[in-house]
C-alpha cells in the first residue's frame, strides 16, 4: 500500500514538474521570438494596424469599442503569428476605470493579412477576465499592465507551440467564416 502511494506521488510530482518546466520553456522561446520579431515591418505593420483601427472604431462610434472610453487600454506588444507570418492573435489590455471595479481584462483579437492588408478582428474570440482581489491587488487598483500582459500570454502559450515550433493550426482555427461574419456585422454597426 505504501509503495503504491509513494509511486502515485512521484508520478504526480514529475507530471507537475515537467508541466511546469514545460511552461517556462514556453515563455523563454516566445520571449526570444518576440525580439526577433520587434524590429521586422510585418511586426510593426500588424501593431499599427490594430492601434490605428480601434482608434479609429472609437472616434466613429462602433458601439462594441466604447467600452475602451471606460478603460486604460494598450496593444500588448506580444502577437502571436502562425509560422507564415499572414495570421496571429493579438492581447488588448484593459483596465476598467471605474471607482468600484473589481475585474480587469484581456480582449483577445485576430488579425489576418488579406489582399495584402491587415485586418483586425475585435469580436469573437474569448475574453479573459482577471479579478483583482484574487490577483493579490487591493479590490478598487486595477491589475497592473504588464500582470495583464504575462497573464494572457501564458494562456496563449498553452496552446501556441507544439513541441518546439509554432502550431498552426492553433493559430489559423479562429479564422473562420463565423469570425468574417460577426465582424461585418460590427463594422455595419455604429452607435
Amino acid at each position: 500500500m505504501n509503495k503504491n502511494i509513494n509511486t502515485s506521488l512521484f508520478i504526480l510530482f514529475f507530471v507537475f514538474l515537467t508541466s511546469c518546466l514545460n511552461g517556462q520553456n514556453r515563455i523563454k522561446m516566445f520571449e526570444g521570438q518576440l525580439e526577433e520579431m520587434k524590429g521586422t515591418k510585418t511586426y510593426k505593420d500588424v501593431q499599427n494596424v490594430a492601434n490605428e483601427q480601434l482608434e479609429k472604431w472609437l472616434s466613429e462610434g462602433f458601439e462594441e469599442v466604447q467600452v475602451l472610453k471606460d478603460c486604460n487600454w494598450k496593444v500588448d506588444d506580444a502577437v502571436f503569428f502562425n509560422t507564415k507570418k499572414d495570421r496571429g492573435y493579438l492581447l488588448l489590455l484593459l483596465q476598467d476605470k471605474a471607482q468600484d471595479a473589481k475585474l480587469d481584462y484581456v480582449y483577445v483579437m485576430y488579425a489576418a493579412l488579406e489582399k495584402d492588408n491587415w485586418n483586425i478582428y475585435f469580436l469573437s474570440l474569448p475574453n479573459l477576465v482577471f479579478p483583482r482581489e484574487r490577483l493579490g491587488n487591493d479590490k478598487n487598483s486595477p491589475v497592473p499592465l504588464y500582470l495583464l500582459s504575462s497573464l494572457a500570454r501564458e494562456e496563449i502559450l498553452k496552446g501556441y507551440y507544439k513541441g518546439n515550433a509554432i502550431n498552426d493550426q492553433y493559430v489559423e482555427k479562429a479564422y473562420t467564416e463565423e469570425l468574417r461574419s460577426r465582424h461585418a456585422k460590427f463594422l455595419n454597426q455604429k452607435k
